[in-house]
């Protein structure tokens, strides 16, 4: 037998106070086995708009990336789920999903997400993805959207 988890029911003010007391503090892109960085936000703040980002093209050829996404809340997470479409010239071309879970209130976590590469003979070359390819980032608590941004991906 299965136990679901019921899930608490969050009035309009208690979602915008979970939006309010949510911030991402820093976004790490690595590879996985050489733990590279390809790219970190340390010097830039991650908000809710669209921002531009330039990754090193080793990306596309590496086994896998890591994400490492450090984020705090204010509030507590009854199950944090963080949906990533990526667009190339507007179509969808990836889906992924990845659950969080539970979140304590007033800390701060690191969220480690890897992403395995297709063989490098299968990626699309960076001229191609350069300025055109568009990440978008949707943080959820259950059903309620807290945190989004659209990432635009330039390679150097």
């Amino acid at each position: 037998m299965e136990i679901q988890k019921k899930k608490r029911e969050l009035t309009a003010e208690q979602v915008q106070k979970i939006k309010d007391g949510f911030q991402i503090q820093r976004v790490i892109m690595k590879d996985s086995e050489t733990q590279q960085i390809y790219w970190d936000s340390i010097t830039e703040k991650i908000t809710q708009d669209l921002i531009d980002i330039t990754l090193d093209p080793k990306i596309i050829t590496s086994k896998a990336a890591t994400r490492s996404i450090q984020f705090s809340t204010k509030e507590k997470l009854q199950d944090l789920i963080l949906i990533q479409d990526a667009y190339l010239h507007d179509k969808k071309i990836e889906h992924f999903v990845f659950k969080f879970g539970f979140v304590m209130p007033d800390t701060v976590n690191t969220w480690d997400s890897t992403i395995v590469n297709r063989p490098p003979e299968q990626m699309l070359p960076k001229e191609i993805q350069s300025g055109n390819l568009i990440v978008d980032i949707q943080m959820f608590e259950q059903d309620h959207l807290i945190f989004n941004v659209k990432v635009r991906i330039f390679y150097s």
